[in-house]
């Protein structure tokens, strides 16, 4: 692989963007590293986490990793909101349609 995206490329080799989101969980989207209003992120997050959690069940690993990523950006009192939200039912993150893409065909 040559060009933009070798390995030989410090800034875009797949290599270190690994180490880096190994290091730094909370800052592998580009979308939100150079905003201080961190909100939209950690939105971002939560919706990830619970459509995982919805499709998967909350103590899937990937959904448990997700959560994870949330607690990185949220605070503590968002996520205990959104979660006691959740455990009601009231949540609409809960009822979004699925993958099926059936209905989209024309």
């Amino acid at each position: 692989m040559s060009g933009l995206y070798a390995a030989s490329n410090p800034l875009t080799s797949p290599l270190s963007y690994d180490s880096m989101t190994a290091s730094h969980p909370h800052m592998d989207d580009p979308r939100f590293m150079n905003i201080q209003n961190q909100f939209p992120h950690c939105w971002l997050r939560f919706q990830v986490f619970a459509r995982c959690a919805r499709e998967l069940g909350e103590d899937n690993e990937r959904c448990k990793y997700q959560y994870y990523r949330a607690q990185c950006v949220c605070p503590e009192t968002s996520l205990e909101d959104w979660m006691e939200h959740r455990a009601r039912g009231t949540c609409h993150l809960d009822i979004l349609p699925d993958r099926d893409i059936l209905h989209m065909r024309q």
